[in-house]
């Protein structure tokens, strides 16, 4: 039986190698998303911290002064503002993750395409080669039939 080559296997290896590369980006992305969460959920332990100090603070007396009073204001908003810039950061991240999601599925269906491909070449191989076969018996069993009836050893 001739080899099977499958004509697209140099296209179908490229669509392989930018399938990985999706993935890979997309992976990045996930992190850098994760990172992003594990961030906001430490500013709002620390500003949930900052406010329970100035809270017990207050009410122990300690914090009276209006200087006092105004840093831990201050820093109570910086925490804020930093937690809000990093929700827009997590939510700029998810659109991106959710746009490689979709190159990563285009890239998938191209490498889909190709594989389907090959395989119909290849049973469309396997069947031509089995009609070569079955034509090469009849063959010879039309042969050695002809020759029984005529008689030709």
């Amino acid at each position: 039986m001739k080899k099977f080559k499958f004509n697209l296997q140099s296209v179908h290896d490229v669509r392989e190698m930018h399938e990985n590369q999706e993935q890979l980006r997309l992976a990045e992305l996930q992190n850098e998303m994760n990172k992003t969460l594990a961030k906001i959920e430490q500013l709002e332990g620390m500003n949930l911290e900052a406010t329970k100090n100035y809270m017990t603070r207050v009410q122990i007396g300690k914090a009276t002064s209006p200087f006092e009073m105004q840093m831990h204001a201050n820093h109570i908003s910086d925490i804020n503002r930093r937690r809000r810039e990093a929700e827009t950061e997590l939510a700029e991240r998810k659109l991106a993750c959710a746009d490689q999601a979709k190159k990563l599925a285009e890239a998938h269906r191209n490498v889909k395409v190709t594989d389907r491909l090959r395989e119909t070449q290849k049973t469309r191989h396997k069947q031509e080669f089995e009609r070569q076969e079955q034509n090469k018996i009849d063959e010879f069993v039309t042969t050695n039939y002809a020759r029984q009836i005529s008689g030709i050893k």
